[in-house]
This record gives C-alpha cells, sequence and structure tokens, in this order.
C-alpha cells in the first residue's frame, strides 16, 4: 500500500510502537505527504548507514554513551556520532499542517536526506527527503548492508497530543494550511515577524495555551495590544481561523510593529479621471491628503 507517497508496509504500528508508526519501503524512495503544510523544523547532519545506530546496540549502552544531554554513540560502522536527545531520529523534517482547523504536527525521521528548506510550503508534489536508516534503527540485516534498517518514522500530534499518523501517511485524510502571511497593508495596524518563531498564546500571558505558532517574514493585523512588565502582547487572527496573542520581548526585539498610515475621518471630495495639473484653493486650518 502506499504510504507518504510510495509503496511501503507498516513494520511497527501506533499501538506496538507507541506514539508513532515505522513504514518500510524502498531505500530512498520518495516521501511525501498528502496535503499542504509548512515545514517548521530541519534535521540535516547525518549520513546514511554511516551514521545508523543499531537499536538494540543503543537500549545496551544509552546510559555508558549518555553525558550532558549528548549521546556519545557508536554506528553500525564503527563510527563515533554525537546525537542529542532531539536528534535521535537521524535527519528529520517537521511540518506544520492542519485537519479542520486543529493544528497537526507532522514528523518525519531516519530520512536519507531532507529535500526541502525550513519555512518551505510543501504540498502532495513536494519530495520531503528520502527514506533512509539515520539515527536509532532496527533490523535483521548484516550491517555491511546500505539498506540496514531502512524506513520512516512518523508521528503526528493535533494540538500538542499525539494520535494514530496513519491516516495521514495513507491520504484517507488530506492536510490543508493556509499561509498566515497575510502581506504588508498600510491601512491596517500590524506586526511584521523578525524572528523564526514565536508561540501563537491562547491569553496574553507565556503559560497558556499554545494556540500554533507565527513565523519570519510574516504580517498580521493587530485586533488588540495588552502591555506588560515584560511583554507586549499583540492579538492577531490568522488565515487559519485562529485567534490568540503573540508576545514581543521588551529586551529583544522578536517583532515590528508597524502602525496604518491611513488617516481617520476624511471625505473622498473629487477623484483624478486623468493625468495633468490642476489647481486646488484650500481655505485656513484645512489639510489636503493625497493617495496614490
Amino acid at each position: 500500500m502506499k504510504y507518504l507517497g510510495s509503496e511501503r508496509s507498516i513494520t511497527q504500528d501506533y499501538i506496538t510502537h507507541g506514539g508513532a508508526e515505522d513504514y518500510s519501503g524502498v531505500h530512498k524512495s520518495e516521501i511525501k505527504i498528502n496535503g499542504k503544510g509548512k515545514v517548521i523544523k530541519i534535521i540535516n547532519k547525518f549520513k546514511s548507514h554511516e551514521d545508523s545506530i543499531n537499536y538494540n546496540t543503543f537500549l545496551e549502552k544509552q546510559s555508558v554513551w549518555y553525558s550532558n544531554g549528548i549521546y556519545e554513540c557508536i554506528s553500525i560502522t564503527g563510527k563515533n556520532v554525537k546525537m542529542s536527545i532531539d536528534e535521535l531520529g537521524g535527519n528529520q523534517v517537521w511540518i506544520e499542517t492542519y485537519d479542520d482547523n486543529n493544528l497537526i504536527i507532522l514528523r518525519l525521521c531516519h530520512l536519507d536526506s531532507v529535500l526541502v528548506s525550513l519555512n518551505q510550503i510543501v504540498d502532495e508534489n513536494s519530495v520531503i527527503g528520502l527514506q533512509g536508516n539515520t539515527g536509532l534503527v532496527l533490523s535483521g540485516k548484516s550491517i555491511t548492508d546500505r539498506t540496514y534498517g531502512t524506513h520512516v518514522h512518523l508521528e503526528a500530534t493535533i494540538n500538542n497530543e499525539f494520535v494514530n499518523p496513519r491516516k495521514y501517511a495513507t491520504g484517507e485524510v488530506t492536510t490543508t494550511y493556509l499561509n498566515y502571511d497575510n502581506g504588508l497593508d498600510e491601512t491596517k495596524n500590524q506586526i511584521k515577524i523578525l524572528v523564526n518563531q514565536i508561540n501563537i498564546r491562547a491569553l496574553p500571558d507565556e503559560v497558556s495555551n499554545d494556540l500554533g505558532d507565527v513565523y519570519y517574514n510574516e504580517y498580521y493585523n493587530v485586533l488588540e495590544i495588552i502591555d506588560k512588565e515584560l511583554y507586549t502582547w499583540y492579538k492577531v487572527k490568522t488565515n487559519n481561523g485562529i485567534i490568540g496573542y503573540v508576545a514581543s520581548s521588551k529586551k529583544d526585539k522578536w517583532l515590528e510593529y508597524i502602525e496604518s498610515k491611513v488617516v481617520k475621518d476624511v471625505k473622498l471630495i473629487y477623484e483624478c479621471q486623468k493625468d495633468g495639473s490642476y489647481l486646488i484653493k484650500l481655505y485656513k486650518n484645512e489639510k489636503l491628503y493625497i493617495s496614490k
């Protein structure tokens, strides 16, 4: 059956694996998603086969290999490989997408290589990466076989809770993504995001529910501003319909506030129909605004 765009079979289901599924297929086959999303995280530093860690060996050695947040692993080829906890999945792509209005994060692991870039909008025609065996893998094959342990590990969370990812792997559910980027609109009060990523919070405080994220170089119309001691909070509505608060640190500049240039309470008195030179008579205290 086709899983993630190629013929693959299930080697570990959601219940057995616990929080994920594993799909076995042709080594270096293309990986795609069913729908549309945005790439929010990439790990692409490991070499397939060369940086493969035998899972059973890892279970035996992990206490010895671990120090200060880093695992000093020995790969199946005898290479010394440093991995943090987040990197045990090898080369990875994290994709933000939506099922109805539910925030979905898809995490694809153990890739041979990554073929997308950070913040890229991807769809069913985009090749996310190639199936591989980087990170922790399990296989009955000889370690000399370059396809040793090759598979795709898929995790899916809905609003930060793990769910069975199979319907997203098969295409039973096609996810959607409406680009947050509204573009610069000088008729509205807006914020422009200056850092890679900021959380959208349900309330104007840093411990309220995380509703999603905003990303570098995106614009959002401002619905409300709440000023607090450490942060200024901007209430926004995304194109996905999420309404929440985005913080700007008073110490570091996370975003730029752009005030509307529209002059309020003006009245249209004349609209020019063709180019030319015109004489305009003004009276005391009157103001003239030109719009182009």
